[in-house]
């Protein structure tokens, strides 16, 4: 069986999360994916909380690729780089709108030299408006798209997702979505396209529903006071017996009724969407057991109840182990697997993050480059 994006080859120039996330999944689909890294230490994830010569971070993102050095403030390197593009016709990067045109490749450079040429360009604001140039991260964009606002404590604290949700969701994700839809559309008319993937674009399109509640008139975008942040008593978190937590999700009546029932709380069923009484009383429900004891209690209620676990127990987890989730590399190593499966698309060997220009004479050598010339580029630092 082929690979679901076998034959199309990528240049990579992100680094740290957003395009490295996006194209980790490129390479676990079958793409080529080709990181193209500063000489002068590479992408800055290699550095972050480095153990030896490697970061744990940089490998989740960055395996099944392989790594080529080019400086592209160099002429010679700007050449090689355009000179790859005969051959790769898609490319990632993360800079601020302009840093690829002063590099001398910026998309109207490129597309003349392959008009096959897909552009994803991730970047906070987007290539045009008045934070173009803003500097930002993940807290950021998400404070500036109203997630942040609305995400905290019934108290109306405000809280940081665990995970970075604007960098992958609102970047990664919807970069991934616009960059094959891209690919489609090439196949119809031959040409590629450019693609702008703001991460605050991104974050304030995931409160799509939420926003047509609180236009509506029916929800305040407030911690605690919207359907599906903790307002109701169907639809929270609660602490149990030994100070640890579950999470109900009885949105639909009849998993509410399920949650009552199992609970012995069947004076609770008129109760959910209840006010701060029927709250109080589900949170002594919960109080009455232990987080174990709720599991077991549950287990075949069919309510949409389940144990809040840390990420160590969810990784270990059996659903984690039932869907594949977590692979080892070669040196023992656990990572998170492609979440993606297709039927009739086989995952490829996980292969370990590359070390820094490790496949320079393999690509650069495709280019008619031969041994004396890669040393000569070295000297140079253009590689």
């Amino acid at each position: 069986m082929t690979q679901a994006l076998s034959g199309l080859r990528v240049l990579d120039l992100s680094m740290n999360l957003p395009g490295p996330y996006m194209t980790w999944l490129l390479a676990a689909l079958g793409a080529e994916v080709v990181k193209i890294e500063n000489p002068a230490g590479g992408d800055y994830a290699r550095a972050l909380m480095a153990q030896g010569n490697s970061s744990p971070f940089f490998a989740a993102v960055n395996r099944n690729k392989k790594s080529v050095t080019l400086n592209l403030k160099h002429p010679e390197g700007q050449q090689i780089f355009m000179g790859l593009l005969d051959r790769y016709d898609v490319v990632v990067e993360g800079f601020r709108p302009g840093t690829m045109e002063r590099l001398g490749v910026g998309y109207d450079v490129t597309r003349a030299r392959n008009p096959r040429l897909i552009h994803v360009s991730i970047t906070g604001y987007g290539h045009d408006g008045p934070y173009r140039l803003r500097a930002g991260h993940d807290l950021n964009y998400l404070s500036l798209a109203g997630i942040i606002g609305m995400t905290g404590t019934r108290q109306g604290e405000p809280g940081i997702p665990g995970v970075q949700v604007a960098d992958l969701a609102g970047g990664a994700l919807l970069g991934l979505a616009g960059l094959l839809a891209a690919v489609i559309q090439r196949e119809k008319t031959g040409r590629g396209q450019f693609v702008d993937a703001a991460m605050f674009d991104g974050s304030i399109s995931m409160a799509t529903m939420v926003f047509a509640g609180v236009a509506a008139g029916m929800e305040i975008a407030e911690p605690g006071k919207m359907l599906l942040n903790g307002r109701f008593p169907c639809y929270g978190l609660y602490v149990t017996k030994d100070g640890k937590y579950m999470s109900l999700g009885a949105l639909e009546p009849k998993f509410w009724l399920n949650f009552c029932e199992a609970a012995g709380r069947q004076d609770l069923k008129p109760g959910q969407f209840g006010g701060e009484d029927i709250l109080a009383e589900v949170r002594r429900t919960f109080e009455s057991h232990t987080r174990d004891e709720w599991i077991e209690l549950l287990k075949d209620a069919d309510a949409c109840c389940e144990p809040v676990l840390n990420l160590a127990d969810a990784v270990e987890s059996p659903l984690a182990k039932a869907r594949k989730m977590i692979n080892q590399s070669p040196d023992g190593a656990s990572f998170i697997a492609c979440p993606l499966k297709l039927s009739d698309s086989p995952s490829p060997e996980d292969i370990p993050a590359p070390d820094l220009g490790r496949d320079n004479k393999e690509i650069l050598g495709c280019l008619g480059l031969s041994s004396d010339d890669l040393a000569s580029l070295k000297q140079k630092g253009v590689i």
